[in-house]
């Protein structure tokens, strides 16, 4: 008896002494993702000389790893961070962690797409983050995931590039992650800056919203890169002086993350535009500063050892993929020598069929070309019934108005009318009559505004805004010739009726311009609403585009007096336009 209680006090000792072991150990890996927060570069490293010394189970490698490559992208050795982030992958696949793999992939995606001439393909990545995101249906991820696929477009397709910022907006904002939106639009900005589109204040619009977020909650860092991004801006208006001036700000603020990226980038900015403003001694001095932290980073070597990292990595798992087929039995290749024969026959009997099927295609795209000119028919006819139904509503509406007149204030008029008769041809002073004419006056006033308040409620006062555009949008799009888009983001409750109406109008005539004037075939209108201030709305087409400075002050409703509208209303109006690169008009205004 007495042997078997010492048995049961060694393990309940030794059960005790490895709780307490673990507990330590994640309590170091706590300290070292507190230290990588706060990118306190030096503890983060005595952190990791430390953990490096003492044994951990498979879920402590797994967030090891991981820390680790956080750490190293802090400080711009990107080779290890990337081969962290593999070994932290594998290990939280073993443990059937997907979400954290998800992270990984979305992490290691951002890493690659920051590094200069990358030769690794993330689409993969990408892929197998957003079908995690879709599946799990999370908001957050998928703001990530669009992002990511924003950035990765930002190159080949900027325009493609926008509409995946745009989505990420619209999912960040159910997770209403201020900040978050700030760097989506910051990305917004950098996409219209780019030689492609070339929309420069656009970018600088989404810039200075992006800024007034990074000012509000003190992030120096992002502070910085707007900045910069400035700066690339105004050294691309050919202003040298302001984006001299933006660059130095950028330089001023003391930054803890990628520090020696960031400087590396300033200085070679900064060399660029004194170099375009004359001044080749200051750009030699700019030049100089740069090489130093190009050698300090060393992202050609960096690079070099990425590639060979991923190479390494991809042969290990073939060098899997080949062991499991060496154990392919002899009935699995019995098996795959039937899939091939079945597979050669159904080739033969394709070929045979071929011209067949080339003779069913012809009589397809025949039945095609029928259905497409029904479709245009019935569009036409549907058109047509849409504009003898809305000339049907004005008709009533205009009996209703002139059954109104008639009935109150024809009377009420008559009766001011005898009244004032009586007055001016006898010259009395009865104040009983004054009176009443008063009151006949009053009762007039007040009837004609409830007919003009019966004369605005239409479509838009029952439906609201983005149903009133959507439908607009509907009947304006017209197969094979123009397309009209609605992006909605955030736009989730009612605004003031007078807005909405006037609002509506406004996209109308822009809209309606498109069509008209610039020749576009898509028109893309952004509706946004950030907050319950205010409303942002972008109307964008791809048509031939125009000088702002030449606008037709007499067409319409006319730019000019939309403009002062919103003016009126402390709203900001923002024209901006090229010949042959389509036009962008941003309305921001507070409601």
């Amino acid at each position: 008896m007495l042997i078997i209680n010492t048995n049961k006090t060694l393990l309940t000792i030794a059960a005790i002494l490895i709780v307490a072991f673990s507990f330590s150990q994640n309590l170091e890996l706590n300290k070292l993702k507190e230290n990588i927060n706060k990118a306190d570069i030096e503890s983060s490293k005595n952190n990791i000389e430390k953990i490096e010394k003492i044994p951990l189970n498979n879920p402590q490698k797994a967030t090891f790893n991981y820390l680790k490559a956080n750490y190293f992208k802090l400080i711009n050795e990107d080779n290890l961070a990337y081969e962290n982030y593999l070994k932290s992958k594998k290990n939280y696949l073993e443990l059937d962690s997907l979400a954290k793999v998800a992270t990984i992939n979305i992490e290691m995606v951002s890493l690659l797409l920051a590094i200069n001439n990358n030769k690794i393909d993330y689409n993969l990545y990408i892929k197998e983050f957003l079908d995690y995101a879709e599946k799990t249906n999370d908001s957050k991820r998928l703001s990530e995931a669009y992002m990511q696929l924003g950035k990765s477009f930002y190159t080949s397709n900027p325009e493609l590039s926008i509409q995946y910022f745009f989505k990420a907006l619209h999912e960040n904002s159910k997770q209403k992650n201020t900040i978050y939106s700030a760097r989506i639009m910051q990305n917004i900005g950098a996409t219209y800056a780019s030689d492609k589109i070339l929309k420069l204040d656009s970018a600088l619009f989404f810039y200075d919203k992006a800024m007034k977020i990074y000012e509000k909650d003190t992030l120096n860092e992002y502070k910085s890169y707007i900045y910069i991004n400035r700066g690339v801006v105004f050294t691309k208006k050919k202003q040298f002086e302001k984006a001299i001036e933006s660059f130095h700000k950028a330089d001023s603020i003391p930054v803890k993350e990628f520090k020696n990226k960031n400087k590396e980038i300033i200085y070679g900015f900064l060399a660029n535009a004194y170099k375009e403003n004359g001044d080749y001694k200051k750009a030699i001095e700019y030049l100089e500063k740069q090489k130093v932290y190009q050698d300090i980073l060393g992202e050609k070597e960096q690079n070099k050892a990425i590639i060979e990292i991923d190479t390494k990595y991809k042969t290990i798992e073939k060098e899997k993929e080949n062991k499991a087929l060496k154990k392919i039995n002899f009935k699995s290749k019995i098996t795959i020598i039937i899939i091939v024969t079945l597979l050669l026959l159904s080739i033969l009997i394709g070929l045979l069929s071929f011209k067949n099927i080339i003779n069913k295609k012809k009589i397809i795209e025949q039945q095609k070309t029928i259905e497409v000119n029904l479709l245009e028919n019935r569009l036409k006819e549907n058109q047509l019934n849409e504009i003898d139904k809305m000339l049907e509503v004005q008709e009533k509406e205009r009996q209703k108005i002139a059954d109104e007149l008639h009935d109150n204030l024809g009377s009420l008029l008559a009766t001011l009318k005898i009244n004032f008769e009586t007055i001016q041809n006898q010259q009395i002073t009865d104040k009983a009559l004054y009176a009443k004419t008063n009151e006949i006056i009053n009762e007039t006033y007040q009837e004609v505004r409830n007919i003009a308040h019966l004369k605005n409620s239409g479509v838009i006062g029952r439906e609201g805004l983005l149903a009133s555009v959507k439908k607009m949008a509907e009947k304006m799009s017209i197969p094979n010739k123009i397309i009209f888009n609605v992006i909605p983001s955030g736009l989730n409750e009612r605004i003031d009726n007078t807005i909405e109406v006037l609002l509506f109008r406004i996209i109308q005539e822009l809209s309606t311009n498109s069509i008209k004037h610039a020749k576009a075939t898509e028109v893309n209108i952004y509706l946004n609403q950030y907050n319950k201030k205010e409303i942002n709305i972008m109307i964008e087409d791809n048509g031939c585009g125009f000088n702002p400075e030449n606008i037709n002050k007499n067409g319409g409703i006319g730019l000019k007096n939309i403009e002062r509208k919103i003016e009126q209303l402390n709203g900001v109006f923002t024209i901006d336009s090229k010949i042959s690169k389509g036009t962008t008009i941003i309305i921001d205004l507070p409601i």
